[in-house]
Order: C-alpha cells, then sequence, then structure tokens
C-alpha cells in the first residue's frame, strides 16, 4: 500500500500517450521514444516495470504492445483513465501536491500552495492548458452524474433555473432538454462562460440558456426560480461555502430553492467519499459533507434542507428553501 513506483510509473505512461501509441499492436522501444518525444533508455526501464505490473506486454525485447489493462488508458477507452492521470493536466499536477500532505497535517498551508508555490485556482487562472484540462474533466464528470441528477429531481415546477458555478452548462443543458419550457441561466466566471458559448450553440442551447459571468462569492445578478450548485461546496471550507449558500439563498428570495448536489457519505461510497475528502483537502482546502453537515451549513445561511435524494452513485440532490 505504500508503493510509489508503481502510481509514478502509471502516470508517466499515461502522460506520454503510451497505450494510444501501442494501441495498434507492439511498437518497437525506439519508435515509441520518438513519438512521445523520450529518451528511450528511461522509456524503456519505465516500461519494462509496467510489464511485470501487468501493464502492456514485451512480446519480444525492446518492443511494447498492449493488454487488457493498458487499453483503459487509451485516450478512446470509455470511462477512461488517462485524462485523470496526466501529469500535464490539472487534476495529474494536483495529485503531485499530495506529497506535502504531512505538512497541512502538521497545520501548514494548503498542501498544492506548499508544492507549487500558489493556490489551485491561481494556477489555473495563469495556465489555459490546465485550465482547458480542468474544465474538460469537470464536463465528463457532469455528464455521468446528470441523468441521475435529472430524475432525481421535479425540475418542471420551475419556470428558471440558474446553474451556478456551471462550467460548459452540462447539468443545465440536461435539465432542459428534459423540460423543453424551462428557461436556463448559466452562472460562471468569464473565461468558463466564453467557453460554455460553444457548447451551448453546438448542442442548440444557446437560445434557452442565458450566461452570465459572476463569482458566487458576489451577489448573484440573476433571477430564477431555483439555484443548483453542483460540485461546488466541496471545494471551499466552511465559512466561504456558506458565502456562497446565502448569495444563492438571498437571489432565490422566500419562494425560491437552492439545490446542491454533491456527493455525500454513505455506507456504500465512503471509500470514495473519504478519498475526496483528501483531494479537497489538499488541493483546495475545501471538505466533503455528509448530510449532517450541509444542513449545518445551510443553516448558517438561513437555509433549511426540505427534501434529499440519494442517487445510485452516492451523489444526492439536497433541496433547500427560506429557513425561519
Amino acid at each position: 500500500m505504500a508503493d510509489l513506483v508503481t502510481p509514478f510509473a502509471v502516470r508517466t505512461a499515461a502522460t506520454l500517450g503510451i497505450a494510444d501509441l501501442v494501441s495498434g499492436g507492439p511498437v518497437a522501444l525506439a519508435e515509441l521514444a520518438r513519438s512521445c518525444r523520450a529518451d528511450a533508455d528511461p522509456l524503456g526501464r519505465v516500461l519494462r516495470f509496467l510489464v511485470h505490473k501487468g501493464v502492456f506486454e514485451e512480446p519480444e525485447p525492446g518492443v511494447f504492445g498492449p493488454n487488457e489493462t493498458s487499453r483503459a488508458m487509451q485516450s478512446d477507452a470509455p470511462h477512461g483513465a488517462r485524462a485523470w492521470l496526466d501529469l500535464d493536466g490539472a487534476i495529474g499536477r494536483a495529485d503531485m501536491a499530495f506529497v506535502e500532505l504531512i505538512e497541512q497535517v502538521r497545520g501548514r498551508q494548503v498542501a498544492y500552495r506548499t508544492a507549487f508555490g500558489r493556490t489551485f485556482w491561481e494556477d489555473l487562472e495563469h495556465s489555459p492548458r490546465l485550465s482547458d484540462s480542468f474544465d474538460a474533466l469537470m464536463a465528463a464528470k457532469t455528464r455521468a452524474i446528470a441523468p441521475g441528477v435529472v430524475a432525481a429531481h421535479d425540475w418542471g415546477r420551475y419556470r428558471a433555473v440558474a446553474d451556478v458555478g456551471g462550467g460548459e452548462g452540462v447539468l443545465l443543458g440536461e435539465i432542459l432538454r428534459a423540460h423543453p419550457e424551462l428557461r436556463g441561466i448559466l452562472v460562471d466566471l468569464t473565461a468558463p462562460v466564453l467557453r460554455a458559448a460553444g457548447h451551448l450553440r453546438e448542442h442548440g442551447l444557446d437560445e434557452r440558456i442565458e450566461t452570465v459571468a459572476a463569482s458566487f462569492f458576489d451577489p448573484l445578478p440573476v433571477a430564477a426560480d431555483a439555484f443548483v450548485l453542483c460540485d461546488v461546496l466541496g471545494d471551499w471550507g466552511d465559512e466561504d461555502a456558506v458565502r456562497i449558500l446565502r448569495r444563492c439563498a438571498d437571489a432565490a428570495g422566500p419562494h425560491g430553492r437552492v439545490l446542491v448536489v454533491e456527493l455525500t457519505a454513505g455506507p456504500d461510497v465512503m471509500q470514495l467519499y473519504t478519498e475526496m475528502d483528501l483531494r479537497m483537502m489538499v488541493y483546495v482546502g475545501g471538505r466533503m459533507r455528509d448530510l449532517e453537515a450541509t444542513r449545518r451549513i445551510a443553516a448558517a445561511a438561513k437555509l433549511a434542507v426540505v427534501g434529499v435524494a440519494r442517487l445510485d452513485n452516492g451523489y444526492c440532490v439536497i433541496e433547500c428553501a427560506a429557513g425561519t
């Protein structure tokens, strides 16, 4: 369980796209090195180690080919892991911050800042490559959970739904496709909103979804019956999470709803839940919350939890209304 060699070797191969390069059959090491712009000797040593770990095959010396395990690392693999392991991408880079976990546990600053000298969000702001990779991964993650979220709640009772921190508008698009009478508002920072425009046009939703560039820490300049926060609150500590909820509550008014979509603790998802809790802590100083903790921050934002729908994957749609 304490082995660091295997995960770093796997991530190196994933970053270099080796699984894609050998997907059609065995390839000589020299050709692989040329294709991925690597040094043949260290690359060969990494691949030989992975062969003995059950990743890739070496049918003859210095020639490497695919196997069932490596095919799962191909870029086109369904639910493939390559983008999440890519050390040049936002999440692969963020995972490197775990080397500073001990410093965070000892009470020092968030591990990501210790590792890289600035926060995760500052890194995204300074690097379009990291920002684009993060947005793509979050869109893929949202795409996987969106059908369940749409089915778990009665969205048809609203006239307008605002997705706050909604990225490309994946979830909002799914909601509107299921309810043609609904109007949507996508709220995010300027860069994500600009990127969302193309996605919405591509899916024929640009006339039904208004995009608004705004921070969820500021008053929200939109009016809607429901405000959705999907995979947002886990990125923040309690004080900031309360501020975000309060902004949504203010915009929703006394009769509106705030809908929190988050992975929550449950007997079938505790391994994933605790892993995500550590990731949020190390990346951004955030935290995952069980239902009781969510009720507490909702109450601090003058909201009351009035309904909870649990999905099979551990996510919940938590409906909040103005509290007393």
